[in-house]
């Protein structure tokens, strides 16, 4: 057999066992997280929150006001559980084949006898993004809103839909079309509830409180909207209402996605100090914020958390971030991280529905201190661990894209490479 054949048959052989390994290891791909768990590569879970869980804070029958940020991956959804026995929900997540959001209801959100509950007393639909009402059209189908259903100043356009609250919205509004939109909107309205569109300045629905109960007696609550403060905004998500929720000196602050241009109406509106606008004072502070938009850089910036905090509160400030794990969008941004901690927010104190699941606050009577106070709950801290090469950490992914490239340096570079030198 001559030399050249000899030669032929041996990258023959190369090629053969290069195929094979090849195929071997991409199709092992198709069973990826299995091999990560078995392996320990990615998705161990490690328990170093050492706050109360959300089963602790939620145990019995809570407290008197309970919140839950319901972790819903890339999106927002937050059940309130009010003194009064009503209940509200803000916002549904995105559409989801999985219903995590209805299953979440479905298992800790029950009436007086302990059975889950047959429909939100309040809707809040923050604004026509899919990911704050993709899902409210199911969850309205289980849960229909009874009493009130607030929604942006935005038409639904959706070619073939009317809008049932046409009439309602004011001024210069704008539409839009998407057919996630469209069907939340329809939902809103399908359950008897009276349409509200949300305006900070319309005194007639501005404030929800509890009915036949004065302010300073016992259960007594308010939900103040202070935003939006115009008709129209070029950005849909700055529709969304700047909520301040308050309930025996405890309040929280939601405000959906609403970006700097809104966060600025309402800065302005609160450093001026009229009417309702009076509250934010040198010495107003919330005892937890959740962060606008998921974290993003357009949301929470420095006069808006000033507004809401006081340089010596923050410490102590809880922060939530709602938002997906590995998210595409990479929330919550570093500017966001940076200028909490650059304003004095603990690390300790910040929790995101992609670290913790689903986050549970209660505000119930601290027999410790004799004063009502805010109790948080979440869940254990996701460590995803993997193969480290100093700050080089591989998933099974990873490491079979590197072994690939390895296998063909070795067997074809190489030898490639010592021939050439010998010539």
């Amino acid at each position: 057999m001559s030399r050249a054949n000899e030669k032929k048959k041996a990258l023959i052989l190369k090629l053969i066992v290069f195929a094979v390994l090849s195929a071997a290891l991409l199709i092992s791909l198709i069973w990826q997280d299995k091999i990560n768990a078995a392996l320990g590569l990615t998705g161990v879970e490690e328990n170093e929150y050492d706050g109360m869980n959300t089963d602790a804070v939620l145990s019995g029958s809570g407290g008197d006001l309970n919140l839950h940020f319901v972790d819903v991956g890339q999106g927002d959804a937050c059940i309130v559980e009010l003194p009064d026995g009503r209940n509200m929900l803000i916002d549904s997540g995105s559409s989801d084949r999985d219903d995590k959001l209805i299953s979440y209801i479905d298992e800790n959100i029950k009436d007086d006898d302990g059975k889950t509950i047959g429909g939100f007393d309040i809707v809040i639909m923050t604004h026509s993004d899919e990911d704050h009402c993709g899902e409210m059209a199911d969850v309205l189908g289980r849960f229909p809103a009874k009493e009130a259903f607030y929604r942006p100043n935005q038409e639904a356009t959706r070619s073939g839909f009317s809008d049932p609250g046409k009439a309602d919205l004011y001024g210069n509004y704008n539409g839009k079309s998407t057919k996630a939109y469209a069907e939340a909107i329809g939902a809103g309205y399908a359950g008897g509830a009276k349409g509200i569109v949300t305006n900070a300045l319309d005194d007639s629905q501005n404030v929800i409180a509890p009915e036949n109960v004065a302010r300073g007696e016992e259960g007594y609550y308010e939900i103040n909207f202070y935003s939006p403060v115009k008709d129209s905004y070029g950005d849909y998500n700055n529709y969304s209402p700047i909520i301040v929720l308050e309930y025996n000196d405890n309040k929280v602050a939601l405000s959906g996605d609403a970006e700097k241009e809104a966060e600025a109406d309402f800065v302005e509106k609160a450093k001026a100090g009229e009417g309702r606008y009076a509250a934010f004072t040198e010495e107003f502070t919330v005892q937890a914020i959740k962060l606008g938009h998921h974290g993003s850089r357009t949301s929470s910036s420095e006069d808006y958390l000033e507004t809401m905090t006081t340089a010596a509160s923050r410490k102590d400030v809880r922060i939530i971030i709602s938002c997906g794990k590995d998210n595409k969008y990479g929330h919550p941004h570093a500017e966001v991280m940076e200028r909490l901690e650059k304003m004095g927010f603990s690390d300790d104190n910040i929790l995101r529905t992609d670290i913790n699941g689903s986050i549970a606050m209660s505000i119930k009577f601290d027999e410790a201190s004799g004063e009502y106070a805010l109790f948080v709950g979440a869940d254990v801290v996701r460590v995803d661990t993997a193969v480290g090469f100093g700050a080089v950490k591989l998933t099974w992914f990873e490491i079979v894209i590197v072994v690939i490239i390895l296998s063909a340096i070795i067997m074809f570079v190489m030898p490639l490479l010592t021939r050439k030198r010998r010539r």
